[in-house]
């Protein structure tokens, strides 16, 4: 009688643990699961975002007018989530804010956002969104200046983090 008693509650302790694994299992795949989905999401995301930077063709010092060209597939916003970072030949290195207003010292803004590279015409439709396609204007004061005769390297970075970079060049 003894020794049933025993492999009963072993019996109950062993199909008690295979319960409590099993469930931990699907727990944890479930988990994986998720997590492997959001992952191809984002990588799905970068992999239709594309930007170019085009620099000034003639920058005789003050603020910058850089032109962002959306040429991948996806929509892009939330510019306050932008990045932009610029670095001079001595090797320093500033990271630009954003604001909406007019630029302050080392700030950038959102001049506007239009349907040609020429800047002739204006987003029609989904407003302060960087459609395909579309260019935005952006205005970027920086402080130092870049010199006469140097070079600047500036780097835009969306929010999921696709980069672009050009080369200004002061005379």
């Amino acid at each position: 009688m003894e020794s049933l008693l025993i492999a009963l509650v072993s019996v109950a302790l062993v199909i008690i643990a295979t319960v409590t694994m099993t469930i931990s299992a699907f727990g944890s795949a479930i988990t994986l699961t998720d997590s492997w989905n959001k992952m191809e999401k984002r990588a799905e995301d970068v992999r239709r975002t594309s930007i170019a930077v085009t620099p000034p063709d003639n920058y005789a010092g003050g603020n910058i007018a850089l032109l962002v060209i959306n040429d991948g597939q996806t929509d892009l916003s939330d510019f306050t989530h932008w990045d932009i970072i610029t670095e001079n030949q001595t090797g320093s290195i500033w990271y630009i804010d954003y604001t909406p207003d007019a630029p302050g010292n080392n700030q950038w803004t959102l001049e506007g956002i239009y349907l040609t590279s020429n800047l002739s015409t204006t987003e029609a439709f989904d407003f302060n969104i960087l459609n395909p396609g579309e260019t935005a204007n952006l205005t970027i004061k920086l402080s130092p200046e870049i010199g006469a005769g140097k070079l600047g390297k500036i780097t835009v970075s969306t929010p999921n983090g696709v980069t672009a970079q050009c080369i200004v060049s002061r005379s």
